[in-house]
């Protein structure tokens, strides 16, 4: 007869028969008990972004299985999602909310390596794969939201292809195999899927997975090496097991350190949640129109580089769109290469800390401008004031309604009305004629702020904006 064992005793047994048969004692004793050094709890924001990742790959599950990747029935899809499914409204915000906030502490976590040197021997190898993982979020962020088909899909999708129509000599087999073929359509739509939910999830979860099992062989950044700043990758392993077998400087994975990165991600998840409560998913534009212009904001964390392209010279535009990112991931690569020096933690690397907090303000700087301006499209949909008592009709009523639905209202005021970033139209000291009008609006001159609107106006459409800006300009500055 067997012998009655304890619950005690019963937990332990399968415990023990788990382990054997799932062989998780490697795990158990490379992961769970692997000593560490002790860190801050500002060091959590690894953690947040594995938590993150996770959140939208599985709201992206929830939404795959409601999501139709066709023209003619994405946008519909999106919006049974959102108020058709159970808590749809919720999972879609959720998933919106993670997008965002992924890519705000994405750049913190790059930030925060930069500072401390967290890229110095022998982490180049982690570095480069942050790398990789960085481009891939930035892209994936990209691309989803131009799966919803409304007519900020449309606008985001113009201006990338745009971007790689002008790369010389490739561009225009890129912008082919994007689209699918010569236009934008059910091909393209079914690629951005395609690459959104199987290709970036699959380098992502690959990228990830090898970047922990290396952050988990070589450490973050310790007390130590800020302290005597190892000069080889030899050195800072030796550092790296001296302090992390130390009684008071080392501690165990878990729950030492898990404990404290979980909190910090666990705090930052209540917050994406709170967001998706309170704040829902990012509303949708009209559908998608292929064959109308329309103006709409992009998404928030990519503020900044909007309003940095607004404020580049004419000259230089066209080159700075594609030339930027490959720039950016260049740096980024070679950084660990070219810093070579043997300084770590914020109080040794002061250019580090300089160079670094400038790129925050100007991020900053240029988020805040993008969201004060007029400049950068936000759509309008209110018609130029006339004054009291005044009258328009005709051609002259259907260029002031052509004025507000090709943004240019968005960017010039009308009796001293709306938004002041080009000048405000009427009052003008110097009347214009209508030949000079229509040249200025077909192809303004070298180093004016303005889009040429020659390709994007049919010849009765600029008539039309011509003959209204012809009455206004004789109407007072203010009223």
């Amino acid at each position: 007869m067997a012998e009655k064992r304890s619950p005690a005793e019963l937990k332990e047994s399968i415990k023990a028969w788990l382990k054997l048969r799932f062989n998780f004692r490697p795990i158990e004793k490379h992961i769970i008990y692997h000593r560490v050094a002790k860190h801050p709890w500002y060091y959590g924001d690894g953690a947040t972004l594995l938590v993150l990742l996770i959140t939208l790959l599985v709201t992206g599950m929830f939404m795959a299985l409601t999501y139709s990747p066709s023209p003619e029935t994405a946008y519909e899809s999106v919006r049974q999602i959102t108020s058709g499914n159970l808590m749809g409204s919720f999972v879609r915000g959720l998933h919106y909310w993670s997008a965002g906030i992924v890519v705000v502490v994405l750049i913190y976590h790059m930030f925060r390596h930069i500072i401390l040197g967290g890229y110095l021997p022998p982490r180049e190898g982690t570095w480069l794969v942050g790398v990789v993982i960085f481009f891939l979020m930035i892209t994936t962020s990209l691309i989803g939201y131009t799966l919803r088909w409304d007519e900020r899909s449309v606008y985001a999708l113009g201006i990338a292809l745009n971007i790689f129509y002008k790369i010389p000599w490739i561009g225009e087999e890129i912008v082919y195999f994007v689209q699918g073929g010569v236009d934008l359509g059910r091909a393209t739509l079914s690629r951005l899927y395609a690459v959104h939910v199987l290709f970036v999830p699959f380098a992502l979860f690959a990228a990830v997975g090898y970047h922990i099992y290396l952050v988990l062989t070589y450490g973050a950044t310790t007390p130590l090496e800020k302290e005597y700043a190892p000069a080889t990758a030899d050195q800072q392993i030796e550092l790296r097991d001296r302090e992390k077998n130390d009684p008071k400087m080392g501690q165990p994975f878990f729950p030492g350190m898990i404990s404290k990165s979980g909190t910090v991600a666990f705090v930052v998840f209540l917050f994406v949640a709170w967001l998706a409560y309170t704040q829902g998913p990012q509303e949708l534009y009209p559908e998608a129109n292929l064959t109308e212009i329309s103006f709409p904001q992009e998404e928030w964390w990519f503020h900044w580089y909007s309003a940095l392209a607004a404020y580049l010279p004419p000259a230089i535009s066209d080159t700075f769109h594609w030339v930027f990112p490959i720039v950016v991931f260049l740096v980024l690569v070679l950084l660990p290469f070219v810093d070579r020096g043997d300084n770590r933690g914020a109080q040794r690397r002061p250019i580090a800390v300089i160079t670094t907090l400038s790129l925050v303000v100007a991020l900053l700087a240029l988020t805040g401008l993008r969201l004060k301006s007029s400049w950068t499209a936000w759509p309008q949909t209110e018609l130029p004031p006339l004054p009291k008592g005044e009258q328009v009709n005709g051609n002259v009523e259907r260029g002031r309604h052509l004025f507000t639905k090709f943004g240019c209202f968005n960017c010039h005021s009308v009796g001293g009305q709306g938004y002041s970033f080009a000048p405000n139209l009427s009052g003008l000291d110097r009347r214009y004629s209508q030949d000079e009008l229509k040249n200025f609006v077909s192809q303004p001159p070298e180093g004016v702020a303005m889009p040429a609107y020659k390709s994007r106006l049919t010849a009765e459409e600029l008539d039309d904006i011509v003959a209204f800006v012809l009455v206004i300009q004789t109407f007072p500055k203010e009223y």
